[in-house]
């Protein structure tokens, strides 16, 4: 499991913020400092730390939280995890925890302030090994190409008071996501073809806080459970005894 020598199916996520570029120097940096702030706490409070720790026996430490695979990338992160996991387990608990963190850290700003932190968020499983310049794979080029797809932002900006907005690819959402596992539900996700270059693919996308935005014909309801209050919420996604 830790050989990274060769080719090893991982799940991705790929994260990005909405409108990096058009921030100043400056405002880029916090910008940074704050994602790397909601992307520890999303993970240490989902469990994800845990699961670094199954699979390498000492988690690395990171500021005040331990993390999986990390790969900065200009305005986000690549998270890769570690083989074998539940990939319901995973993306249930995490996109879960990013909406709590997510609120948290912009619970002082109005739905118009420039200072939000907005998220696109990316998941596919796939074959990834590593290159020189870091994880690589058909994965890898995948779960990027969905997290910067037009249709993954346009989703975003059709609902400014939402600060998150998730990409699964088709594999993932018949493996996944079409068996409603914990607080998932399918009906709050909507068919996208997302085309990049001369390459098209199927994917699925969800505004958890922004039903009626997809003009779905079920009643609205949230892709997951209201965020609850720390002390009321499940344990870790990941038990290191199961893993």
């Amino acid at each position: 499991m830790n050989d990274l020598s060769g080719e090893v199916r991982r799940l991705c996520i790929a994260l990005d913020v909405d409108k990096y570029d058009t921030r100043s120097g400056a405002e880029q940096r916090e910008i940074q400092r704050r994602l790397a702030e909601v992307i520890a706490e999303a993970g240490r409070e989902a469990g994800l730390d845990r699961l670094y720790a199954a699979e390498h026996g000492t988690p690395v430490q990171e500021g005040t939280a331990t993390v999986m695979f990390r790969q900065e990338q200009r305005d986000g992160l690549l998270l890769l995890l570690p083989s074998g996991v539940s990939e319901a387990r995973v993306i249930a608990g995490f996109v879960g925890e990013l909406r709590v963190a997510l609120r948290k850290h912009n619970r002082h700003l109005g739905a118009d302030a420039a200072e939000r932190l907005r998220l696109r968020v990316a998941f596919h499983q796939g074959p990834t090994w590593v290159g020189d310049g870091g994880f690589a794979g058909r994965a890898v080029t995948m779960v990027c190409r969905l997290r910067d797809s037009d249709e993954l932002g346009a989703a975003l900006a059709r609902d400014p008071g939402a600060d998150l907005a998730v990409i699964v690819s088709a594999q993932l959402f018949e493996d996944v996501i079409e068996h409603e596992y914990r607080d998932l539900r399918k009906h709050m996700f909507h068919h996208v073809r997302v085309r990049s270059s001369d390459v098209a693919t199927d994917a699925w996308i969800s505004v958890p806080d922004s039903a009626p935005a997809l003009d779905l014909p079920h009643p609205a309801r949230p892709v997951l459970a209201p965020p609850r209050e720390r002390a009321g919420r499940f344990g870790p996604i990941v038990n290191i005894d199961e893993y």
